[in-house]
């Protein structure tokens, strides 16, 4: 029985390597192919082959499309998104809630919440109106419209 792998390198290894054998980019000019296919330079595609170095972050989409592989589980064995990562969006979708809270609030509730006060409370609330009526500024700067312009 052969232990789990501990390090980030191992984990993306046990990911990639057989998938790398299995498309036959280690096989005789697999390194070509892989350059052609993935866009890495020379140097990244052989370290990747010889298990040497993980290649920037930026190859994994297509190393993950041309090895069939899914890209959160990349991203995951190289340890750029935590572990269980893809669980906790899973579970976040199925009860259609956010980390941060589900109860809607009005914005005199949230100036509360934040402790503005004064004119900071004032402004506070002038921009949330603002933002919910984006329209209602310029109607007042201008109240005779277009024809009124002229």
């Amino acid at each position: 029985m052969t232990d789990a792998p501990t390090t980030r390198e191992e984990k993306f290894f046990a990911l990639v390597y057989p998938a790398l054998v299995e498309h036959g980019y280690t096989a005789y000019r697999g390194q070509q192919r892989l350059v052609a296919d993935t866009g890495m330079n020379k140097s990244t595609a052989s370290r990747l082959i010889n298990r040497e170095g993980i290649p920037h972050v930026q190859f994994f989409a297509s190393l993950a499309n041309v090895l069939r592989l899914d890209l959160l589980d990349l991203l995951e064995a190289a340890e750029i998104l935590p572990p269980g990562y893809r669980q906790s969006q899973q579970t976040l979708s199925e009860t259609k809630q956010s980390q941060v809270g589900s109860g809607s609030i009005t914005p005199e509730e949230a100036a509360d919440q934040l402790g503005f006060e004064g004119l900071d409370r004032f402004m506070f609330l002038a921009m949330v109106d603002k933002l919910k009526n984006p329209q209602a500024e310029d109607e007042d700067a201008n109240p005779g419209g277009t024809a009124a312009q002229m």
